[in-house]
């Protein structure tokens, strides 16, 4: 009996697997996009030719029929049954200590001119490269601007991490040489997935003759989920911790278990020069 159940859970397995190139499993979390534009997660429990049987922590048993599914992700939910914040272990642009998961991968999108691809290497480790889009496409010079980030948790509510920014500019038909950067940066982080306030600093490195920064860069940010489908975070940046030399950031999030829209805006100051422009971002967890 075992056997013939084992063989029918494979077989159900493949019958999804031509349908979203992707097995899915019983016992595994997972959400449902449903064909209406909803959502639906669970546990899944069994499949049947006609239905995905599965177990949510607040509403309890249920079922989905196939035919009504469009898209399967594997999720965590919360303990209430909520599911967990999609887009946790960095800010609109700069790190949380909280480390990024083995095997996840991000697409981000901030106002079509900054992309990032994130990957988590280890449960300890990631790497991620960015570049700026519609400059490095007017300018002739490619900007990218590799990452990466070790984090290890000190207890349930700690996390520390170290890793470093580069930015590489090439001199394309617009600059006379090659340009390089780093920033180094520690970061400490307070809290969990779904609330928490980060601290850290950085020392920015010019590799084309100016060597280290006077002073180094300080950094705070913080998030904190209000509701089912939005976190609001914000961030700041002191360079060369001068007061006068200031980046803010402050956005609302619209999470998805698997996505996430950024709303806000930035204002910098360099000196007496202030500005400020709308941000609109979008993170695609694969």
């Amino acid at each position: 009996m075992k056997k013939a159940i084992t063989l029918i859970y494979i077989f159900s397995s493949f019958q999804l697997l031509a349908q979203t190139n992707k097995i899915i499993l019983p016992g595994k979390t997972y959400n449902f996009e449903i064909k209406d534009g909803t959502n639906r997660s669970g546990r899944l429990d069994s499949v049947t030719a006609d239905y995905y049987y599965y177990y949510n922590p607040a509403m309890g048993p249920d079922r989905i029929r196939k035919m009504g599914v469009s898209k399967i992700k594997e999720i965590q939910l919360a303990k209430d049954g909520t599911f967990a914040n999609p887009h946790y272990s960095r800010y609109l642009f700069g790190p949380s200590a909280l480390p990024q998961a083995k095997g996840e991968v991000y697409f981000n999108n901030v106002d079509f001119e900054y992309n990032t691809i994130q990957v988590g290497v280890t449960e300890n480790l990631s790497v991620g490269v960015g570049g700026l889009l519609l400059t490095s496409l007017f300018s002739g010079s490619a900007v990218l601007m590799p990452n990466f980030k070790y984090a290890f948790k000190i207890d349930e509510q700690s996390h520390i991490a170290i890793g470093s920014l580069f930015l590489l500019v090439t001199g394309g038909k617009n600059l006379g040489s090659n340009v390089s950067a780093a920033l180094p940066f520690m970061v400490y982080t307070y809290g969990n997935s779904e609330g928490n306030l980060s601290a850290g600093a950085g020392w920015a490195h010019s590799g084309d003759g100016f060597g280290w920064a006077p002073k180094p860069t300080g950094y705070i940010a913080g998030m904190k989920r209000f509701a089912r489908n939005w976190v609001f975070q914000g961030e700041g940046y002191f360079l060369s911790n001068n007061t006068d030399n200031t980046i803010y950031i402050a956005t609302f999030r619209n999470i998805r278990p698997t996505s996430s829209w950024d709303f806000g805006f930035m204002r910098f100051q360099a000196g007496s020069s202030v500005g400020a422009f709308p941000i609109v971002g979008y993170t695609l967890k694969f």
